[in-house]
């Protein structure tokens, strides 16, 4: 049997620090306009339709799939990848817990995102290791430092215990 006191969960954030939220960002954009420029070397009709895709998806992920049902945006006054002044200004607070096809439409952009540009960075080696070395400090950003302290009890990456979702209903993993 393990002897080990169990280390207390870590304190759910009310506030993204500006540094995470430099990070955050700078990786995203960084790794997508590497995408993009990488796509549009070797096919531009490709590349417009690849930034067109993450551009709509990013809206439907903010506007519809996953951040309407964020807290931070309109209680806590903040947002780790989005102004929150748009986000609480163009949509309304949803509670309870997301319903399987936004999950899906979530998991499906976000792969997209990465996984779409990967047929057009193989063999362009300088662009591979830019769009990886941006890439794996907001993968190991997210579930290592973030999702286990965040308050978006719904998100399916959320690992902090005894979130509250609503008025009577717990997230616990």
């Amino acid at each position: 049997m393990n002897s080990c006191p169990r280390e207390p969960p870590s304190p759910l954030k009310d506030r993204f620090s500006w540094h995470e939220k430099l990070i955050a960002r700078a990786c995203l954009a960084g790794a997508v306009l590497t995408a993009g420029v990488a796509i549009y070397r070797e096919n531009k009709s490709v590349a417009i339709g690849y930034v067109v895709f993450v551009a709509l998806g990013a809206l439907v992920v903010v506007y519809d799939s996953l951040c309407v049902y964020c807290p931070y945006p309109f209680k806590y006054f903040d947002c780790l990848f989005y102004p929150y002044q748009l986000v609480a200004r163009f949509a309304k607070v949803r509670e309870g817990r997301i319903h399987w096809a936004r999950q899906a439409v979530t998991s499906l952009v976000f792969g997209g995102m990465f996984a779409i540009p990967q047929y057009w960075l193989w063999g362009n080696w300088p662009l591979l290791a830019i769009f990886w070395g941006l890439t794996l400090p907001l993968a190991l950003l997210m579930p290592l430092h973030l999702c286990g302290r965040c308050r978006h009890g719904s998100c399916l990456a959320n690992r902090s215990v005894g979130v509250q979702l609503g008025p009577d209903v717990r997230h616990d993993l």
